[in-house]
C-alpha cells in the first residue's frame, strides 16, 4: 500500500503547480493503494477497521470539489468522443468512487452529490460509443 505521505506529496505538487497529470498520478496511487477494495462481495461488508477504505475525512481538503469538475470534464468530453487519456481518467474516477463508497460512512455524502449522475452519464456515453464503433466495425 502505497504511504499517506506519498499521497500527500502528489496532492501538494497538483495544488501547487494546478497540473493535472500529478492530480491523475494522485487517483492511480489512490486506486492502486485500496484496490484490493475493487473486487469484493458487495454482501459482505468489511469488519476490521484495516479492512475499511477511508473515509472522507481522511482524504486531501477540497478533493472531492476537484473530482466534480474532473468527472464533468470526462462527461463534456466523452460527448466528443473516446480519447484515451479521458477514458483512462473516468476508468480512474470510477474507481475512486467504488473505493470510497465501500466505506458505508461515505456513501451518504458521496449520494447527495452530482457525483452518481455524472458517472452514469458518462458511463452511458461510453457505452454508446463502444456500440457504434463496433458497428463500424461490422
Amino acid at each position: 500500500m502505497a504511504s499517506r505521505e506519498r499521497l500527500f506529496e502528489l496532492w501538494m505538487l497538483y495544488c501547487t503547480k494546478k497540473d493535472p497529470d500529478y492530480l491523475k498520478l494522485w487517483l492511480d496511487t489512490f486506486v492502486s493503494s485500496y484496490e484490493q477494495f475493487l473486487d469484493v462481495d458487495f454482501e459482505k461488508l468489511p469488519t476490521r477497521v484495516d479492512d475499511m477504505p477511508p473515509g472522507i475525512s481522511l482524504l486531501p481538503d477540497n478533493i472531492l470539489q476537484v473530482l466534480r469538475i474532473q468527472l464533468l470534464q470526462c462527461v463534456q468530453k466523452m460527448a466528443d468522443g473516446l480519447e484515451e487519456q479521458q477514458q483512462a481518467l473516468s476508468i480512474l474516477l470510477v474507481k475512486f468512487f467504488i473505493i470510497l463508497c465501500r466505506n458505508l460512512s461515505n456513501v451518504e455524502e458521496i449520494g447527495t452529490c452530482s457525483y452518481i449522475n455524472y458517472v452514469i452519464t458518462m458511463t452511458t456515453l461510453y457505452i454508446q460509443q463502444l456500440k457504434s464503433k463496433k458497428k463500424e466495425k461490422e
